[in-house]
This record gives structure tokens, C-alpha cells and sequence, in this order.
């Protein structure tokens, strides 16, 4: 390969020079400034030229083959070289670097690439402070952490796969393992696909109970928050880390809580990558399958950093499995409130409404609200059922109208925990004290006032 490198500003020889392997050639055509041989080292022969020389251009005998690198600070100075290399049969690639983003104009062809050097710096500093801010809180929460013999990584009542995935980088962020801190839960693991993900994966979630908390010295929340607790249980906790709407107050030594990532998962590869600890197949795979549950293959409530997560974690991760976590099969008992779900839908235009009346898993019900959208032109869908003493309500949407988590809150808020991202969201009411708000007695009729309330607020939509 060889390389044709038009400059009048050495300043980025380096860079150029950098990125030629050896064995290529490469001749630098000083252009304008002062006599550089001797000066400069590059890995080819130098060439001296007041002005771009059309005729000398010609003896170079630059063809499609090669490769054209100008680095200027006067681009109008350039023009006639581009213009004359661009009307070959067979253009070489071009490739100008310059400041500021602006470029001479009327210069426009398929073969040239203007790099504005100040959007590529601007870009990497953002990266950088970004990375810096990400290992200060990483290096925190090790400093937190350092001296406990016993860490708890608690997750929610029944942890999907991001919660179980970012448990599993905290142990390798800590460089500990299941013994010395356990991913555990006040539940227990229900849906099949992620019981598959934990066999798959060979790791374990344990149950614990309100007396075990004795038994760990520090306590680290993924994927949940102190609220989401009974009252009284966490006084304060030590790290919090969720991508979830932050809820009430409470006593924290580190909390990073940050709803514009679509999945936890996403905050805690940097927080590895940002310390350089291993993310080893296994661990891509866990943390790459929390993503794409999170997000629904990043079709939901996902910024650039889940994007840039994903597409790093995909090459390392173990697509079989992948493919074996993401087919779980149905058993008997949720087709059956599949089947309940189908019989019992409601349908107002694009929304669809379902009451399940009691359930004996909490799970089912988000799991049914993603199946609605897809029934008919669904655009919004809300599934609920009664789950032991509360009412359960999912909301979602397909993310291009209103936000889910406001409805949620506006509807639900007074009558227990409410609120969501934009295209997903969730309400937990206490049944007693919802019967007593909406001043109705029996469960058909909560359904049905839940029905109306939901078709009410969302009606200009439908």
C-alpha cells in the first residue's frame, strides 16, 4: 500500500504516521512551509513544494490503489489536487483533516472524507471526563467495600436478568465470588427464562430472610432501591446502583441512580471496563442478556451508552447461549394465564386492557403486559391482577407517545408505589387501601374502574 501524505502543518505527523504498518510506503509532500528534511522523521522519502504543482501531481502517478492523506490548516490550498485525483476513472480515497468544520466549498465526492479534528478531540474528551467519573465512583465503591468480610448484592423480589447479570459484576468488579458475596433476594427466581439464564450461567441467587442480614457487613443494591423494601428493613445501605426513577429519600454512602440507561447492565460494564477488570464470556453474555431483556433488543427506553454496551459485549458473549436463555419454555400454569389474558382483554382502539383477578405469580403480570402489544394495533397495553395483598399494574407502551411512568404516577401514585420509564411502568397498590380510595368493594369492580381510569387518562391517544 501506498501512502501519499500532503501537508502544510506538521503537528499531526505523529498521528498520520502512526497508523501506516510497515512494509507500506509513504511519501510526504511538504507543502508551503519550511524545509522539514532532516527535521522530521517519517517512514518514507520527502518531498518540498511551495504550491500544489498539478504537474507534479502527475509524475506521483497516484492511482485508485492508493491511499491520499491531507492534514491542512488552508483547505482552499488543496482544492485543485482533489478536484484533479477525484476525476480519475479510478479516485484514489482521500482523507482531509482539518479544524473547525469548515471546508472549502463546492468540493463534494464520493471518494473524499473530511475529518474535522476538533468534533474527534471534543468527542474523546467527553469520553474521557465520562470514563474518569465512572472509575471515581467505581474506585469508591471498592473503597466502601474493602474491609467487609461479607458483602450482600440484594436484588428485587423475583430479579430478571439485569438485576442477576449486574450481581455478577459486582462480584467480578469486587473480585469475589458467591461465598463472600452472594447475589440474593427477599423472593425467589420465578420466570423460566431467567431460572434458564442462572443454569446456563452456573450461578446461584439465594433466598434470604430479614435475619440473614446480620450475617453480611455491607450492603449493595442492583436494580433496586431501599423503597422498594417494606418500611424500616434498610435504615441505610452502603451502594445503590440502579437505572430505575429514583425514589423517596434515603441514607446512602453511594448512590448512582440514573435513568437515562436503559439497563443496569450497561452501568456496570463501565464500571468494569472503566477499573480494566476481565469481563471474561460468561460475564459478557450475563451482562449482554440483561440489555437486550431490558430493552427489548434496544427497542425500549435505550441511550447511546446501552448502544455502545451492547455492541462491545456482543463479540465476547456466547451467542448459544444466548439463544437457549432467550427460548424458554411455557409451563402448564402460565398458559394458563395466558389463555385467562386472552379471554379477558379489553380493547379501547390501540389499547388493550387485562385483569387477571389473583395471580399466584407477581411475575406474570409484566410478562403479559409485553405480550399485549402485541395484539392487534396495540400501541399502549396495562395488565393487572391482585399478587397476595396488593394489586400489581404494568404499563407499557411502544415508546412513541406519552410517558408510562408519568401515567403511572399521576393515576397511582396516591394509592401506593407508581412510576416507570417512558415506555414501560409499574404500580404496586395496597389492596385494602385501594378498595378504600376508589371506594369499591369487590375485586370485579376494580378491574373495571381500573379499566376506566387508564382508558380516561389515555383516551386523546387512541
Amino acid at each position: 500500500m501506498r501512502y501519499f501524505v500532503f501537508v502544510d502543518r506538521f503537528d499531526l505527523l505523529p498521528v498520520i504516521t502512526g497508523f501506516i504498518n510497515n512494509g507500506d510506503e509513504m511519501v510526504l509532500i511538504n507543502i508551503g512551509q519550511l524545509k522539514c528534511a532532516g527535521e522530521i522523521r517519517v517512514p518514507g522519502r520527502i518531498m518540498e513544494w511551495d504550491e500544489i504543482s498539478l504537474e507534479e501531481v502527475d509524475s506521483l502517478d497516484i492511482t485508485g490503489h492508493d491511499k491520499v492523506i491531507i492534514s491542512t490548516i488552508d483547505g482552499a490550498r488543496f482544492s485543485s489536487l482533489i478536484e484533479k485525483l477525484s476525476s480519475e476513472k479510478i479516485p484514489p480515497p482521500i482523507l482531509v483533516f482539518t479544524e473547525g468544520g469548515s471546508f472549502f466549498p463546492g468540493v463534494d465526492h464520493s471518494n473524499v472524507a473530511v475529518v474535522d479534528l476538533a468534533d474527534i478531540v471534543k468527542h474523546q474528551l467527553n469520553n474521557e471526563w465520562k470514563l474518569i467519573e465512572t472509575r471515581r465512583k467505581a474506585f469508591e465503591l471498592l473503597a466502601i467495600l474493602s474491609t467487609a468480610e461479607k458483602v450482600l448484592i440484594l436484588t428485587q423480589n423475583d430479579p430478571d436478568p439485569d438485576a442477576i447479570a449486574c450481581g455478577l459484576a459486582v462480584q467480578a468488579l469486587l473480585g469475589r465470588n458467591r461465598t463472600t458475596a452472594p447475589i440474593c433476594t427477599f423472593g425467589e427466581v420465578t420466570r423460566n427464562e431467567n431460572l434458564a439464564m442462572i443454569a446456563h450461567l452456573r450461578t446461584t441467587v439465594r433466598t434470604i430472610d430479614k435475619k440473614d442480614l446480620s450475617r453480611f457487613d455491607k450492603v449493595v443494591m442492583v436494580d433496586t432501591q431501599p423503597p422498594y423494601f417494606p418500611d424500616g428493613l434498610f435504615d441505610k445501605v452502603d451502594v445503590v446502583i440502579d437505572h430505575h426513577p429514583h425514589k423517596s429519600d434515603y441514607e446512602v454512602t453511594l448512590k448512582d441512580v440514573n435513568i437515562t440507561y436503559g439497563a443496569t447492565s450497561t452501568m456496570l460494564y463501565e464500571y468494569l471496563i472503566s477499573t480494566d477488570t476481565k469481563i471474561n464470556r460468561r460475564l459478557a453474555t450475563a451482562l449482554l442478556y440483561g440489555i437486550i431483556t431490558d430493552t427489548m433488543y434496544l427497542a425500549r427506553d435505550t441511550s447511546k451508552r446501552d448502544f455502545e454496551a451492547f455492541s462491545a459485549l456482543w463479540p465476547m458473549a456466547n451467542s448459544n447461549m444466548l439463544a437457549s436463555m432467550s427460548r424458554p419454555r411455557l409451563d402448564p400454569e402460565e398458559l394458563s394465564y395466558f389463555m385467562r389474558a386472552i379471554k379477558n382483554r379489553k380493547v379501547a382502539g390501540s389499547f388493550v386492557f387485562i385483569w387477571l383477578g389473583t395471580v399466584k405469580r407477581e411475575d406474570i403480570i409484566p410478562r403479559l403486559a409485553d405480550f399485549s402489544l402485541q395484539i392487534g394495533e396495540a400501541v399502549w397495553s396495562a395488565v393487572c391482577g391482585k399478587y397476595e395483598d396488593e394489586v400489581v399494574i404494568s404499563i407499557r407502551n411502544m415508546g412513541l407517545t406519552s410517558d408510562a411512568g408519568e401515567v403511572a404516577r399521576t393515576l397511582f401514585g396516591k394509592f401506593g408505589s407508581a412510576g416507570g420509564h417512558r415506555s414501560m411502568a409499574k404500580a404496586v397498590l395496597p389492596l385494602k387501601g385501594l378498595k378504600s380510595g376508589l371506594k369499591i368493594k369487590n375485586m370485579k369492580q376494580i378491574g373495571e374502574r381500573l379499566f376506566d381510569m387508564l382508558n380516561n387518562e389515555l383516551a386523546d391517544e387512541l
